[in-house]
């Protein structure tokens, strides 16, 4: 073999970076000078620049797979051991760099196929999430349903007990207590509407809950007590989150005894 056929039979192994310092001095020269072995290392270079980028990649969950280099030093690590046992004859390995080139692109293949897995795997898992999250908004919008339709049936019920007040009504059935109106007005930007109730034998209103109308002006309010307890109820205008005490004068205040 001349010294032409020596160096580019060396060529795949430069290329990986693979060769002793002294052989790859020599190499560098004889790329300088050799049209043909310059191209067999152009030809090289972009696969094994592809395989040090992309091989055994991280997964990020937003971006993909990411580079990494454990790849390119395990192969080079493959490649010194291999150039120390020889293979045709004890005084020159003849590397099989096209059999490295073929093992390179499987190991790519494989690690972009489980890339690709993963990422399959975490978009039906944020499929998943997204059903469930819609199940349950299904099922409290069925739940608040269900409560309006129960509130709208005892407010229209005739047996209901009617407390008439400007835009509206307060309405007792059974334990419940009402508040119904139509035709009220929004209150003031950064305002809401709070519900207070006095307790049968006491002294001052207890705050109850805020609300606010649709922009028809109409709101359907069940207030958290037992109505058999209560008094009376208002409605006052306070900051929003409400208040302890009645910061503005009532819009209504109604009896219920």
């Amino acid at each position: 073999m001349n010294n032409h056929d020596e160096f580019l039979d060396s060529i795949a192994v430069y290329a990986l970076g693979s060769l002793p310092k002294s052989e790859a001095a020599a190499a560098r020269a004889h790329l300088r000078t050799c049209a043909q072995c310059r191209a067999e290392y152009d030809a090289l270079r972009p696969a094994v620049d592809a395989l040090a980028l992309s091989a055994e990649a991280c997964i990020d969950g937003r971006s993909g797979p990411v580079p990494s280099p454990l790849l390119r030093a395990r192969v080079l690590r493959t490649v010194r051991q291999e150039s120390r046992t020889p293979t045709i004859a004890p005084s020159r390995l003849r590397p099989s760099w096209p059999a490295m080139v073929v093992a390179a692109a499987a190991i790519l293949l494989a690690v972009w196929t489980t890339a690709a897995n993963l990422m399959l795997r975490s978009d039906l898992t944020q499929t998943h999430d997204q059903l469930a999250q819609l199940q349950a908004q299904n099922t409290n919008l069925n739940r608040r349903l269900a409560a309006q339709k129960i509130m709208i049936a005892e407010v229209m019920d005739t047996n209901a007990k009617r407390f008439p007040v400007n835009g509206g009504e307060v309405v007792k059935r059974n334990d419940h207590v009402y508040i119904a109106m139509d035709g009220m007005p929004m209150p003031p930007k950064g305002h809401v509407y709070q519900a207070w109730t006095e307790h049968t034998g006491a002294q001052k209103m207890s705050p109850s809950i805020t609300f606010m109308p649709d922009r028809s002006g109409v709101a359907l309010v069940s207030l958290p007590v037992n109505a058999s307890a209560i008094a009376a109820v208002a409605v006052s205008v306070e900051p929003e989150g409400g208040s302890k005490a009645p910061t503005t004068k009532p819009e209504f205040v109604v009896k219920l005894t």
